[in-house]
């Protein structure tokens, strides 16, 4: 275990922790290490997702959804995150437990799968994925300690020189992971799709969690975990120094990545996009995204 900071082209390092060989943000290491043996139970939803793809958003309405209310404390994503909390803290919260991890599903603790506990897998236009990172290791100085600028960062993302490694490498992880284990409660959604039809999704989520809301109540559960109304209650907890600017709520938008790319920057994207994802239903979903656009 070491730390671990990583050039970008103009010489901006970005600070990671280095653990077996796999690089992870500078979280305590027994959590890091205890989310691979983490005790799952039964009744357990945990939000899978690369970071910077809706985990916070979602992982809010699945906890509102199991309460049965709207009427819940305010606590952060963090405080139900895995491999950042410490699997002694993690046993104390009452079930069903709310949780959340950005591991590929093949570091995922085998008690998930023994148990049975249902996932929600959320995947994100990559690009939008790219700026919203960029951001977020920009703001977490405590951190990454990063001061570099989008155009030395791209190249960054994407060959993996980030903290979660490579977007591309943990969604085929994820694809192979769902398609081998046909019999886990996987719900699977995205941050665009959720966006679109958020009622839509929300009730076939609850459905798949075993709940029962009318529209009603969905809808006030959309109304809470709307992004400005996060914003406001939790945004304001979540602050870098210097700013009031919020870490973990900066736009919630779909397609800001087109304020950010350069036409070069797109098509290098697409080109690596090709090559890695060719046969995926990652790229059917990125063809999809991109007609929509066009």
């Amino acid at each position: 275990m070491s730390l671990k900071q990583i050039p970008d082209g103009s010489g901006n390092t970005l600070t990671v922790l280095e653990y077996e060989g796999r690089l992870y943000p500078d979280f305590d290491l027994k959590a890091i290490k205890g989310a691979l043996t983490f005790e799952a139970r039964p009744d357990d939803v945990v939000v899978c997702a690369y970071p910077k793809s809706g985990t916070h958003w979602v992982w809010e309405m699945v906890r509102l959804l199991l309460a049965g209310t709207t009427d819940v404390p305010v606590v952060e994503k963090d405080d139900g995150m895995i491999e950042f909390i410490l699997p002694e803290e993690l046993e104390k919260l009452p079930s069903p437990r709310a949780l959340n991890i950005h591991y590929p599903f093949e570091f995922l603790s085998k008690s998930f799968f023994t148990n049975r506990s249902k996932f929600v897998y959320i995947s994100r236009d990559p690009r939008d994925v790219a700026v919203s990172y960029f951001h977020h290791h920009r703001k977490l100085v405590q951190y990454y300690k990063y001061k570099g600028q989008w155009q030395d960062y791209l190249p960054l993302f994407l060959e993996g020189n980030v903290d979660y490694e490579s977007w591309f490498s943990y969604t085929k992880s994820w694809e192979e992971g769902i398609a081998q284990n046909l019999d886990q409660p996987i719900y699977v959604t995205s941050y665009e799709a959720m966006h679109e039809d958020t009622l839509g999704q929300l009730r076939k989520m609850a459905q798949f969690l075993g709940t029962r809301h009318d529209d009603e109540f969905l809808q006030q559960v959309i109304d809470k975990c709307s992004f400005d109304n996060m914003r406001a209650t939790k945004g304001k907890n979540e602050v870098f120094e210097g700013s009031n600017s919020p870490i973990m709520y900066r736009k919630g938008k779909v397609g800001d990545w087109k304020n950010n790319f350069t036409v070069a920057q797109s098509e290098r994207f697409n080109e690596i996009f090709e090559k890695q994802m060719a046969g995926t239903k990652a790229h059917t979903l990125y063809s999809q995204l991109n007609k929509r656009t066009a």
